[in-house]
């Protein structure tokens, strides 16, 4: 069985510096084959002797390194790589400025391709703690520090008490502390870092849950597929094997990747025992599902 790939999250808040951390992170791969999703290629500074194919929504480097935008989806678009036949050894999501990096980074927890690597929070030492004191915004940055497995103190440089502000960080988060300027950090602190995934793989996440359907007999494939199609938003993710009524004796494979539904045929139906689709997504609509 293939290992999962290593996933790993950046955050932190607005102007903190994670796509400066994402800029040395791709000039710096070295042999390492990185996939980076970010909400936008125009804040990278990528450097043009590096790219290798622009496609619209993928920047593929020389370096074995991919940039994709995301779309409408995060899920859609992560699962989309996945499917990929080129495998990446790490995959980089850079969260946006007001997300949760920890609710992002739960995502591998969805997904047995993928592995819960860390969260890295840049931190922007000069703003951070006004920025945590503002009623309007405080509770985004509160979030940030504690769902950290590593901050990353940037913009040293500019801070008026470094060690207050070390000491501040410790009643904020027990994540350990790298400081750097311009996140200029070496690159393999900041892998193999997760200190939270055992917690975040709990069945009993209050963010996220599966379900099974399980049918000992053929299955109606227009109403399956009507279910599918008119799921719910919250629902991020289907697949299963499945025996169709109209054609029994073969293997359909079902999948449901944010609003793309797609069905394949892998040959005939063999042994296997019934019919299994697993839903993934949010627990008040999989609570929902279960309970019609």
């Amino acid at each position: 069985m293939t290992a999962p790939i290593p996933f790993t999250v950046i955050g932190g808040f607005l102007g903190a510096g994670k796509t400066t951390l994402l800029n040395r992170l791709l000039r710096g791969a070295e042999g390492r084959r990185f996939a980076v999703l970010v909400n936008d290629f125009g804040a990278l500074d990528i450097d043009g002797r590096l790219v290798a194919a622009h496609g619209g929504d993928t920047v593929a480097l020389a370096n074995g390194c991919l940039c994709c935008t995301i779309g409408d989806s995060l899920v859609t678009t992560l699962l989309g790589l996945l499917e990929r036949p080129d495998r990446f050894d790490h995959i980089v999501v850079e969260a946006s400025g007001v997300a949760d990096p920890g609710r992002v980074a739960d995502l591998a927890v969805l997904e047995p391709r993928l592995s819960r690597d860390g969260v890295i929070v840049v931190v922007d030492a000069a703003e951070v703690r006004a920025r945590a004191a503002d009623r309007r915004v405080g509770d985004t940055i509160q979030r940030q520090l504690k769902a950290a497995d590593l901050l990353l103190l940037n913009k040293t440089d500019l801070a008026n008490d470094l060690p207050a502000l070390q000491v501040w960080l410790g009643t904020q988060s027990d994540a350990p502390v790298l400081e750097a300027r311009h996140a200029d950090v070496p690159l393999d602190l900041l892998f193999g870092l997760d200190r939270h995934g055992a917690t975040a793989a709990s069945p009993s996440s209050d963010t996220f849950a599966s379900w099974s359907y399980t049918w000992p007999e053929p299955v109606d494939r227009d109403v399956l597929l009507a279910m599918l199609r008119e799921a719910p938003g919250e629902v991020l993710r289907a697949k299963g094997i499945v025996r169709f009524a109209d054609a029994p004796d073969r293997r359909s494979v079902v999948h449901l990747v944010g609003r793309r539904l797609e069905v394949g045929d892998e040959g005939p139906w063999g042994d296997t025992a019934e019919s299994r689709l697993v839903i993934l997504g949010l627990k008040p609509v999989l609570g929902s599902l279960q309970r019609e």
